[in-house]
């Protein structure tokens, strides 16, 4: 075997396994990640026809996320930040990944424009 196929014997495989991540978030549901982590507990997303379902009635989220910045809510679902002087009640406990594919796609849920 010559010095390039035994490097590309390594460097192929070593691709293929650094880049699973980045596909993995890519394929990420935002909406299955709000449903799993039961933000519809407190938040409804008319824009997905979710609505809440608890006793505590949290704002609506269609076109809030949209107004904001990632990373602010980002850490404000970890409950390092705050909004409006206060931090979130609950904190997210997923990845990274998964708290960057809900937060993308609430900033997608914006209301319907008007005719």
């Amino acid at each position: 075997m010559s010095r390039f196929t035994s490097l590309l014997a390594v460097a192929v495989p070593a691709a293929i396994v650094l880049s699973a991540p980045a596909r993995a978030a890519e394929q990420l549901d935002g909406k299955k990640i709000f449903l799993a982590q039961k933000c519809e507990t407190c938040h409804a997303v008319s824009s997905a026809d979710i609505k809440a379902t608890g006793k505590i009635k949290a704002p609506d989220l269609t076109g809030t996320a949209a107004k904001r910045d990632a990373t602010l809510l980002s850490g404000y679902l970890r409950r390092n930040a705050e909004i409006g002087g206060k931090k979130h009640i609950k904190p997210f406990t997923g990845s990274d990944e998964e708290a960057g594919a809900l937060i993308a796609w609430l900033q997608k849920q914006v209301p319907p424009a008007k005719k």
